[in-house]
């Protein structure tokens, strides 16, 4: 391996077996042996699940890599391989420095030890001696601001408290390489920004970071490339940018295939017999041109489809029709889509919102507000408003 290279993964595999019933196990650890003896068709007792296949890149140092994909990817299988906790079927992986790794919540640490007995332990394992860990410890336990909880059973931290003393313990002992799974997403997010200023001071003292997060807009920040997993297999890898847009183009066409699938199903139950235009919706405050510019800068890469129409403007407002960037729990509040049409045609106007996860909370579309389809002509613009 290079030594400018950092990680290096060669045709990695992983495979899982996956068995109907827990006898099943026992059956395929003794009966294919038997039959073989006997000369018989060898059985196969379980299914096989091919959690990753035929994965390789490289990673220089200093590189800001980000992972994408949906859950079940294989996001998590390959940096468990990466870090040395999980062996691969097939294929190699090769790590140039000191490593640390953040995965998924509640591993790395004993429940049963204290925080501190814990980040002593965790320094044992990555390699460190005592006179090194004593050294970093106050390091650790400012960032990780947890106070007298410090000195508590870790079976008694909240998700908060845990993730933030497994970053400060990654982070602060200075790794070469740093792999960070989304165990950050269950800190708030003050912690979440002051976690993202130690990441990029690790950037800028040249360490490698393997970045994973469904949080598109980080991947974009953060990550100079970005390697796009979709059933265990890498679909895109490329400039950050480039393989961000395209994951969020994909779960936009799903989410969106999802509504129309609904749309159709509804259409399928009913017949409104209506087949005249929907009127304009009038609005005496229509957004200004400035704003439109506005809106246009900030959209203008997540734009997809074949610009039969395009939606000039989009807010939330609330019930005086006052644009709003908090929504209260329980609030009532006003999607105002404002779009222009190119085409003669009949389309409905769809929206879904996502909480912080990326995760779709809530959606709507003209039929299942029981609204018929726009009939829509070249030049035309409406505004439509969905009541939440």
């Amino acid at each position: 391996m290079s030594s400018n290279i950092a990680i290096q993964v060669e045709r990695v595999s992983k495979l899982y077996q996956l068995y109907d019933q827990p006898q099943d196990r026992l059956k395929q650890s003794i009966l294919p042996r038997l039959q073989s003896l006997v000369r018989r068709p060898v059985r196969q007792y379980y299914r096989e699940f091919w959690a990753l296949r035929d994965l390789s890149f490289e990673i220089e140092k200093g590189e800001t890599v980000g992972i994408l994909g949906r859950n079940g990817a294989g996001k998590s299988t390959l940096l468990q391989i990466i870090a040395g906790t999980l062996t691969p079927t097939f294929g190699s992986v090769s790590v140039n420095g000191r490593l640390t790794a953040l995965l998924e919540l509640g591993s790395g640490f004993n429940p049963e030890f204290t925080g501190r007995e814990n980040v002593y332990l965790a320094g044992s394992i990555m390699g460190f001696s005592r006179q090194e860990m004593d050294n970093w410890f106050d390091d650790i336990a400012a960032f990780a601001d947890i106070g007298s909880f410090i000195d508590q059973q870790v079976k008694f931290y909240s998700s908060g408290m845990y993730v933030r003393l497994a970053f400060a313990t990654n982070i602060m002992v200075q790794p070469d390489i740093m792999i960070v799974d989304e165990a950050l997403a269950v800190g708030d997010m003050k912690f979440q920004v002051k976690c993202m200023s130690a990441l990029r001071r690790r950037q800028e003292a040249g360490a490698t970071i393997l970045f994973v997060s469904h949080d598109v807009n980080a991947i974009r920040s953060l990550c100079t490339r970005a390697v796009y997993l979709d059933a265990g297999q890498i679909r895109q890898i490329g400039p950050a940018v480039e393989v961000a847009n395209a994951y969020f183009k994909t779960m936009r066409e799903e989410i969106d295939a999802e509504l129309e699938a609904q749309r159709n199903q509804l259409l399928s139950q009913k017949s409104t017999g209506h087949s005249g235009n929907l009127p304009d919706f009038k609005d005496s405050q229509l957004p200004r041109p400035e704003q439109m510019r506005r809106f246009e800068q900030s959209v203008s890469m997540f734009r997809i489809g074949t610009g039969g129409a395009r939606i000039l403007y989009a807010e939330l407002l609330d019930e005086n029709n006052q644009p709003l960037e908090l929504v209260e729990f329980n609030q009532s509040v006003w999607v105002r889509i404002l779009f222009e049409a190119y085409e003669e045609k009949e389309l409905t106007v769809n929206f879904y919102i996502k909480d912080d996860k990326n995760i779709p909370i809530t959606g709507s579309n003209l039929v299942l507000s029981n609204h018929p389809l726009l009939r829509v002509k070249p030049d035309e613009r409406f505004l439509v408003k969905y009541h939440l």
